[in-house]
Parts: C-alpha cells; structure tokens; sequence
C-alpha cells in the first residue's frame, strides 16, 4: 500500500483511488495513509473506502488509464470503456491477463522487483506512460479501438455463445 500510495503520488497525474481492507477489519483508510498524503495530493487526488462504481469512473470522458489488479471482469469492464491499463496483478490468473493486457496492446505491466514487491518509482512511470507520455498514445488509441469492435460485435457473440450453450444443454 505504501508503494501505491508514493507511486500515485509521484505520478502526478489527477486519480480516483479505491482500498479495500480485508473484510471484518475496523480500519480508516487516513489511519493507513502516510502522514500529509491526503494534503500533498490535495485536489488531484480522491480516495474511496470500500467501494466506487467502476464501470461509471471508466466511462468517463476524464479517465485516462485504469490501474488495475486485472481480474477478468475488470480487464473487460476497461476494455468496454477503452481506457487504457496500468496492470498490477495480484495473484490467480490476474498475471496471466496482466500479459494479454500488454500482448493486445491496451496497457502496461508496471514491473516489479524480483520478489514481486512494487517500488513506487514504477508505479509512477506505468501510470505516466499511459495517461501522459508520448510513447503512450499508441496504447490509448487501441484501447479506444478495441472498445468500438467490442460494442459493435459484442451482442452477436454474446448471441452465439448463448446458442451453443442452449444445444449443449438439449438431449
């Protein structure tokens, strides 16, 4: 969380930052965050306990990447809204994801030490890349072309595959 908190921080950028703890645990998240944080981020910086509406941040016109622990629905609901990710998977199929995220061009992993701890300087540079850089905008224009062929071949697809299921279904 600290190397999060530093990363989002060096970035620069303006962000919206949901933290989640684990379920049943009485924290407040300004107890968990380092001393002037909130003060030093002012404006440009949100954070949000618990829970936002993902899909309603995504769709906004404002949003210029997504960090992301990259579950599917997550790498989906990015892609939908073609905004650009900044991968950071956890663990479970998130890592396998995290690299169609990068094969397909949409995002970027941000690279971690050798045993998969985050440094604040990468968060800040994946997070940089994607919404500001120059050598960013390649992965933003896809993610915006991805989500136009999603949206038009979407409901045929989902159309198909409900079919298929239905005669797998059928004696």
């Amino acid at each position: 969380m600290e190397e999060m908190v530093h990363g989002l921080e060096l970035s620069g950028v303006n962000f919206i930052w949901v933290v989640r703890f684990p379920e049943g645990k009485k924290i407040r998240v300004e107890e968990e965050l380092p001393e002037g944080f909130l003060e030093r981020v002012g404006e440009r910086g949100m954070v949000v306990e618990g829970w936002a509406p993902q899909g309603r941040v995504l769709e906004h016109s404002s949003v210029g990447g997504f960090v992301s622990h990259c579950g599917w629905s997550s790498v989906m609901e990015g892609i939908k809204f073609g905004v650009p990710i900044i991968a950071m998977p956890m663990h479970l199929d998130q890592a396998f994801n995290a690299r169609m995220v990068e094969e397909v061009e949409v995002g970027d992993e941000v690279v971690r030490e050798k045993d998969g701890r985050l440094k604040r300087e990468e968060v800040a540079r994946g997070i940089r890349k994607v919404v500001l850089e120059k050598n960013g905008k390649e992965l933003r224009r896809k993610a915006k072309e991805m989500s136009e062929k999603m949206k038009k071949s979407g409901d045929e697809e989902i159309n198909g595959q409900v079919e298929e299921l239905v005669k797998l279904c059928r004696p």
